[in-house]
């Protein structure tokens, strides 16, 4: 426009018109309007809709949250029919009987006053404005997740993405489920924030992670709200957070979140001077279980330890799966050893009973080792590695066991790594010799026969006992060739005896857990026996109930093949086990021996009594033979002969001895065959 028209159209009066929202149409307008709006003005005047129904809705709005008077905040361009610019304002009116309408004026211009686009969709005709009679701008928008606001939260205009997600929403809070994230929301809206967060919103799929931006428009304050979906991100970011930080199997922590545990406690303990400890477990024989039945068995065996551990715990301590077969257990605010000694103790005693897997009844026991802060340890690493240590101790003793850290245990620990290294080498070098511990019948005190015990003698350390190496071989599965060299070992030296004219005696041999899974066990005791020539009457297998246990089905079918090559059967420290007495009387076994736990106290616990005297009468009503090992004094030997226990051995009568210190014992007392 000339600087001449721009001094003409300054002495002209402006163009003005009245907007009924309601009715979408122009009641009035002056000479000036009439002129400037001809095009648009015969169009309504034809029974053309000045504004569209969308539209007349989102306007109404904004003409509502306005007072009498007030001036729209924002200005529209309109160009005339000979390319005169103007800046069109809009001022709120009433129409009478409570309705509102626009007084729009035309003020000529230089150029067109920019206009956010969602304020030009939402605010202005679309026939007064000469842009396309569309819904609005955010409407072309087909993938971005955009929308407009008011100050107050009022919709101005969404894009139709944003409508598919969270429907048709009339305030910035219908957006939020919880009242509290939508005020706090709006107190941020209110302080014009420029908002770039991650927040739950509710949407058409329910309630998912959403990226929210927002910004403001300088001059309206209308707010700018742009969505993206981040839920899969988010689901994505849980699954990798759950990997890293949890069991897979058992959905336990695992041991990721055990350290961040363990550093929260050790700060806080010192901070405060309180205790903290934990509980390391390690299933015995598991390995076992694992090679004979597969993983899938073994796999469930652990989930179902796991739950029953879970029952055994307080409920302010926490497990943790560190793989495999191993589990730890955190107690915080410890006031004594003894707490942990009690979940010890708890776990102990339900975790031996059967599991039902895969249709089986399943028996396992877990060692444990128990470490404190400070006692112990004043770090994590020695804490976890003093409680390794003191379940090693308990799995070297005997399984079924807890003991609680000692200074001398990490020397077990450096023994286990090194003897671990040569096991293989001297099963390959034969450096394991047979000891043999006499068994007297008691009626006489004549030997009857003997039990073999081996021991490694290491080039280096000398005499080494099988609490040290024996829960090395069951680990590496050296188990297996190490028991076998035993049996033939055994029979062996039962074929030297009688060769040498020595009367026949019965020699036991035990089995370790892993080895009575083995499945051609039998196939692999007669083919020895074969090689060796030995009459099986003279040969003895001693088995624990817990063995036996793990699957009563199973172990009966091997015993009766066992019994099907003339073996005698023991079950070894009876009365420490969890066997059923249903079981017991299928199992076809002939023996039973008394643990020496029960003995230590005979004639000093009356309750020890009652339980070896209702042993002895329990295995004769089931034509058992019984056996009682440790004795070490007169009295007990005594005990037993008058509750009619049949054999003992032990100390009272001889160590075990190598097998030429055996034969002179045999000699010395005068043996008379018994067969």
């Amino acid at each position: 426009m000339t600087d001449l028209s721009m001094l003409v159209h300054a002495k002209m009066p402006l163009a003005a018109w009245i907007i009924d929202i309601e009715k979408s149409d122009v009641p009035w307008c002056n000479d000036a309007a009439e002129v400037l709006l001809a095009d648009s003005l015969d169009g309504i005047k034809s029974g053309q809709r000045l504004i569209g129904e969308a539209l007349q809705k989102r306007f109404s709005l904004y003409i509502e949250a306005l007072e009498l008077g007030a001036v729209l905040p924002f200005k529209w361009p309109y160009v005339s029919k000979d390319g005169s610019r103007y800046s069109v304002t809009g001022t709120v009116i009433s129409l009478g009987n409570g309705r509102r309408g626009l007084l729009a004026e035309a003020h000529p211009s230089v150029s067109t006053v920019s206009l956010p686009a969602s304020a030009i969709a939402t605010t202005v005709p679309s026939t007064l404005m000469q842009v396309p009679d569309s819904p609005g701008l955010l409407t072309q928008f087909k993938t971005l997740s955009f929308a407009t606001f008011y100050p107050h939260g009022e919709l101005i205009e969404a894009s139709e993405c944003f409508v598919d997600v969270f429907g048709d929403i009339q305030h910035i809070r219908d957006l939020f489920a919880v009242t509290g994230a939508a005020n706090s929301f709006m107190r941020r809206i209110k302080r014009q924030d420029c908002l770039s967060q991650e927040i739950r919103l509710t949407s058409k799929q329910g309630v998912r992670w959403y990226k929210v931006e927002v910004s403001y428009h300088h001059s309206t304050n209308n707010v700018y709200l742009l969505t993206h979906d981040i839920q899969e991100e988010r689901d994505h970011e849980v699954a990798l957070y759950r990997l890293h930080n949890y069991d897979n199997l058992t959905l336990l922590p695992n041991r990721n979140l055990l350290y961040q545990q363990l550093e929260s406690a050790l700060l806080n303990a010192r901070k405060r001077e309180r205790q903290f400890g934990l509980l390391y477990i390690d299933l015995d024989s598991f390995k076992v279980i694992n090679d004979n039945f597969g993983h899938r068995i073994g796999d469930e065996l652990i989930q179902r330890v796991a739950e029953r551990i879970k029952t055994c715990i307080p409920p302010r301590a926490c497990l943790y799966r560190l793989g495999g077969d191993e589990f730890v257990v955190v107690l915080e605010n410890t006031n004594a050893i003894d707490e942990l000694e009690e979940i010890a103790e708890s776990i102990m005693q339900n975790a031996s009973n059967t599991y039902l897997v895969a249709n089986m009844e399943m028996m396992i026991t877990a060692s444990i080792g128990i470490a404190s802060y400070p006692q112990h340890a004043n770090d994590i690493d020695n804490l976890l590695k003093n409680a390794d240590a003191a379940m090693y101790r308990a799995k070297s003793t005997g399984h079924n066991l807890y003991f609680v850290y000692e200074s001398h245990m990490a020397d077990n620990i450096d023994a286990h790594l090194t003897l671990g290294g040569g096991l293989r080498k001297a099963i390959d070098e034969e450096q394991f010799v047979l000891h043999y511990q006499p068994k007297v019948r008691l009626c006489d005190e004549e030997v009857v026969g003997a039990e073999a015990l081996i021991r490694w003698v290491h080039p280096e350390l000398g005499m080494i006992s099988p609490d040290q190496f024996i829960p090395l071989a069951e680990e590496s599965g050296l188990i297996l060739p190490l028991g076998e060299w035993v049996i033939r070992r055994a029979c062996r030296q039962l074929k030297e005896w009688r060769e040498s004219g020595v009367a026949p005696l019965k020699l036991s041999v035990n089995l370790s857990s892993r080895q009575f899974m083995q499945a051609d066990l039998v196939d692999m005791v007669e083919r020895v026996m074969q090689e060796t020539g030995v009459d099986p009457e003279y040969f003895e297998l001693e088995l624990t109930e817990s063995m036996l246990m793990t699957d009563a089905q199973q172990s009966i079918d091997k015993l009766h093949g066992f019994r099907k090559l003339g073996l005698t059967l023991s079950i070894d420290d009876f009365g420490t086990g969890y066997s059923s007495l249903a079981y017991l009387k299928k199992f076809p076994i002939q023996t039973l021996k008394i643990d020496r736990s029960f003995i230590n106290d005979l004639g000093l616990d009356s309750d020890n009594d009652a339980i070896v005297k209702a042993t002895i009468a329990m295995a004769k009503s089931l034509n058992l033979k019984v056996i009682a090992e440790g004795v070490e004094t007169r009295t007990q030997f005594d005990l037993l002969s008058g509750y009619g226990c049949q054999e003992v051995q032990g100390y009272l009568f001889s160590k075990p001895l190598c097998g030429e210190e055996f034969l002179r014992y045999v000699n010395s007392q005068n043996v008379v065959a018994f067969a």
